[in-house]
């Protein structure tokens, strides 16, 4: 019998698998699952995660994914990765932002009165923009409102308010305006009542323009042929400051001020939600990622895209896949939404999606029903 000398075998295991891929497999599935348990815990809930839990959403499927390929690979030692690796699937299943029960879905019947709304985060307005072709682009949604998020340009590295009213009206004759720090809202129905949120125990704002800090919501009512909507513009202040070196203590304090400020204005936010007994559609860039904590802050609301949206309904960016979802729609359980679509504007307006909502409105509280003579 021939035999064949291994030289990388060690005494006593001559032919037999290598157990170190194995162990470095089970080594980083059990670092991932402690990653993806970690955030269910502490996303939204610790300042410091903050700083730490930005992996792309699906990476929460990719991830275990790979593992698992990797794990057919090997011959010796997999068991338990493999097990790690899918109970770490299972806790991110929902921490991924996708939406698989959209490919069941299909594209549903908008009804032709259905209301459209627009929301966009338009990145500095037209600043880096040719600004005819930025209003073209505008126009050419048509919608019935429009909430739109920084209404504003720069001065140095600061953001500087704009007027740009009177371009406005001229490009959206008949609609009506609100406008309050950085928030625009357009509507083609009469505002009856705007109301910019200014929650107290804000520390002193970063910047001398103070209303792009402390106005991070802009509440705006309308009348939709006798029935009230209450419109929530949001722009919540972000996670992270990523012109920031990680490790000096300067972006730690950095993130634990942006995480108070998002604190205050969450709870503002939360406050005006449960006084308000008006239909509610919130949308804007909320700086917050699927499967976190902050979601709890919108408790009571439905998430736009899980009813009736894309499988993966990133946002951001708009140069390359878009692997973040940072801006979000929310509409009372009364509203009824058709269809939320995800669009990528012209990357030289904004590195922000524009979603676009097409909803209908609860019948009025003093409508009667149908008598017999009205049916057909």
């Amino acid at each position: 019998m021939t035999h064949v000398h291994d030289p990388d075998a060690a005494p006593g295991t001559r032919g037999a698998p290598r157990a170190w891929p194995g162990r470095l497999l089970l080594a980083v599935a059990l670092l991932w699952a402690l990653f993806v348990a970690a955030r269910a815990v502490l996303s939204g809930r610790w300042w410091a995660w903050n700083g730490i839990g930005l992996a792309p959403p699906v990476a929460h499927l990719l991830v275990p994914l790979a593992l698992l390929a990797l794990a057919a690979l090997i011959r010796r030692g997999r068991r338990l990765a493999v097990g790690v690796a899918l109970v770490s699937l299972l806790l991110g299943s929902w921490q991924t932002g996708l939406h698989p029960g959209a490919l069941l879905r299909g594209q549903p019947a908008v009804p032709a009165d259905a209301l459209k709304v627009v929301n966009w985060n338009t990145f500095f307005w037209d600043e880096d923009s040719d600004t005819d072709d930025f209003y073209a682009y505008l126009k050419s949604h048509s919608a019935d409102v429009y909430l739109l998020q920084e209404y504003q340009n720069r001065r140095g590295d600061e953001p500087a308010p704009i007027d740009d009213l009177a371009r406005l009206r001229a490009e959206f004759p008949g609609y009506h305006l609100a406008t309050e720090g950085e928030f625009l809202t357009l509507s083609r129905y009469p505002i009856t009542s705007v109301r910019a949120l200014r929650p107290q125990g804000l520390a002193p704002p970063d910047t001398s323009w103070a209303d792009y800090w402390n106005i991070r919501v802009l509440r705006t009512d309308i009348d939709v042929d006798g029935r009230t909507l209450s419109l929530y513009n949001t722009h919540l202040p972000d996670l992270l400051n990523v012109d920031r070196n990680p490790l000096t203590p300067a972006y730690h304090r950095a993130v634990k001020q942006l995480s108070d400020r998002r604190e205050i204005h969450f709870r503002a936010l939360r406050e005006d939600l449960d006084a308000n007994e008006h239909p509610v559609v919130l949308a804007g860039d909320l700086n917050v990622l699927p499967g976190t904590g902050d979601l709890r802050w919108f408790d009571g609301l439905r998430d736009a895209a899980g009813l009736a949206g894309p499988v993966h309904p990133a946002t951001f960016p708009v140069r390359g896949p878009a692997l973040w979802r940072l801006d979000w729609a929310f509409v009372s359980p009364s509203v009824r939404l058709h269809r939320q679509s995800i669009e990528d504007p012209p990357a030289e307006h904004s590195t922000h999606r524009l979603i676009d909502l097409r909803l209908s409105l609860p019948a009025p509280a003093n409508s009667a029903p149908p008598t017999e003579k009205d049916r057909p």
